[in-house]
């Protein structure tokens, strides 16, 4: 009887332990909210997401211990992005992860408060996110695009796959406040240089089509393809038609060039992801927004695809394959 009633004992003990330590790990997980306005199964996002969270890991934020991860999903809907954002926001997470300027305009729109932090953004500055890039003004920070001197760049290498360019075409997500930048940026840069600039907005994959055969009918030379999850998911579709209308372009990505786009250029955004996952930590260790800058990217990556350019009948100059960071054969 005594070791029947001492077996009891101890089973209540371990329960009453095990219920405080869940009650302890439920009370200190902090939560973090991450809105994206790409569908479920980007896999894109997906790696950028598993970086974000291994980098957390790394930092001592274990998701189902201390630290709870609420991702939603926009599918490049404005309506759902906007409402995702709200119910994100109202859930009053510890901190927001924005992973376009589209959502981060969206979460800025719902909060005042909860601290956002873009993964990736267009000029904080000129997108109204903050009066100061150095010590944000607002409740948002993170890690630009730098598009401004990305858009020249980006020209003198089309021009160098293409020395008679006299008319390019820039595809572009007119919801994205970032790519209203870009088209800005872009039809200086061409300017300077005496280049014409096709504006060729998309709102959905069905525009992809008509856009690219304007672009060949008016004698574009190449194209210049913004960075968004809408081009993202549509990757193929738009290789693929640049091929068949004979036209070269130049994407962001590298994943982009290894889908068989002619080049990319522009951030590492896996790098993008691991520096948010740090400023996460600090936020959720007690530092201010304002205490955070804006910071520019600390690389940027050139990647060329050879079989490309020989199915475009493109001889890629050595100086530029020199300058690459990858160049798919």
């Amino acid at each position: 009887m005594r070791w029947r009633r001492l077996i009891a004992l101890l089973t209540c003990v371990l329960l009453a332990n095990t219920v405080h330590a869940s009650a302890q790990t439920s009370v200190h997980a902090r939560r973090i909210g991450v809105l994206s306005n790409a569908p479920e199964d980007e896999p894109e996002i997906a790696k950028r997401l598993a970086v974000f969270r291994t980098r957390l890991a790394e930092l001592g934020w274990i998701e189902g211990k201390n630290l709870q991860i609420d991702v939603r999903f926009g599918r490049n809907d404005g309506e759902r992005i906007r409402r995702a954002a709200m119910e994100l926001t109202e859930s009053a997470p510890d901190v927001t992860i924005s992973t376009t300027s589209t959502t981060t305009r969206a979460l800025m729109n719902a909060t005042k408060n909860v601290p956002i932090l873009a993964a990736v953004s267009g000029d904080p500055v000129a997108l109204g996110f903050t009066k100061d890039f150095s010590h944000p003004t607002g409740n948002i920070t993170g890690f630009t695009t730098f598009n401004d001197t990305l858009a020249a760049k980006r020209l003198e290498m089309l021009r160098e796959v293409a020395p008679a360019m006299e008319t390019i075409a820039l595809m572009w997500v007119p919801i994205n406040p970032q790519q209203v930048l870009l088209e800005t940026q872009t039809k200086e840069a061409a300017r300077a240089v005496g280049i014409k600039v096709l504006s060729m907005p998309i709102k959905s994959a069905s525009d992809i089509a008509p856009a690219l055969a304007s672009a060949h009918d008016q004698n574009a030379s190449a194209i210049i393809v913004g960075a968004d999850p809408l081009t993202g998911a549509n990757i193929r579709e738009i290789v693929e038609r640049c091929l068949s209308l004979n036209l070269p372009a130049i994407h962001t990505f590298p994943y982009e060039a290894r889908n068989g786009a002619l080049m990319s250029y522009g951030i590492d955004i896996e790098d993008n992801y691991r520096r948010t996952a740090e400023y996460a930590d600090r936020v959720l260790k007690g530092t201010k927004i304002a205490d955070l800058p804006f910071q520019d990217p600390t690389r940027l990556t050139l990647a060329i695809n050879l079989r490309t350019a020989r199915a475009l009948g493109i001889k890629v100059p050595t100086t530029l394959l020199a300058t690459a960071d990858e160049v798919i054969e």
